[in-house]
């Protein structure tokens, strides 16, 4: 069953402190987005991507889908006010035909056609998966400074992205959360609040989302350490 896949790129991305939105910005010669619309142009479980841009930056993104989508069916829509509302309008471009829907952070440069398969298909069995990240670190909860507890890391994992679900229950998860006020932080925050169950695959691959600074200069380390060892 092929998914629709939604790539989220409608953020300014004002925490990097540039003028142009991070999605924009250049990674080893190509603009951020381009590896991703790249990955899932190359993911045989991947029927049409949505570009979610800024309404500004219509015609941007839509030069770069044209450019990197590499022979997949797209669209480029505006996004809204907050990452949920634009990946809601990215669902309402979705053709009808596709049952499921990959949801995808553009600031996650990193992402391999074979995971983004391999999770389309966990999906298709189990109505509902998403790519994570086993937790290393101790993590603590902490309340106004002072360590309340020490969280069990293995029951842990760090949410990445694609998050993939069957089009019909995040769009049913989008009606609720509208209508009760609750704004989740990714799709999976939303099916759970709808009561739908979402499998975990650990990813194998560095799927970190661009975010900082900091992030932006590792990113470019790698990209760059990879093009060294290829020349």
């Amino acid at each position: 069953m092929l998914a629709s896949a939604i790539i989220a790129a409608g953020g300014s991305g004002s925490r990097l402190g540039y003028r142009e939105p991070k999605q924009f910005l250049d990674l080893n010669g190509k603009p951020i987005i381009a590896w991703s619309l790249e990955a899932f142009s190359m993911a045989s479980e991947i029927g049409e991507i949505v570009v979610v841009a800024p309404i500004d930056h219509q015609d941007r993104a839509r030069n770069y889908a044209r450019t990197y989508c590499k022979g997949k069916p797209f669209k480029v829509v505006p996004g809204g006010g907050t990452r949920q509302e634009s990946v809601r309008n990215g669902l309402f471009a979705t053709e009808g035909t596709m049952e499921l829907v990959a949801v995808h952070d553009a600031a996650r440069p990193f992402i391999r056609p074979d995971e983004i398969d391999a999770i389309c298909m966990m999906a298709d069995e189990l109505g509902a998966a998403i790519l994570a990240r086993k937790v290393d670190d101790t993590i603590k909860e902490v309340n106004e400074g002072i360590v309340t507890r020490t969280l069990d890391r293995s029951m842990l994992v760090a949410a990445l992205t694609p998050q993939v679900c069957r089009k019909d229950d995040i769009l049913a998860a989008h009606e609720k959360a509208a209508a009760e006020g609750f704004v989740g932080t990714d799709e999976a925050s939303l099916l759970e609040y709808a009561g739908i169950s979402v499998a975990v695959e650990i990813s194998s691959s560095i799927n970190f989302k661009i975010t900082t600074e900091a992030d932006l200069k590792i990113a470019r380390a790698l990209v760059g350490c990879t093009a060294g060892k290829e020349a």
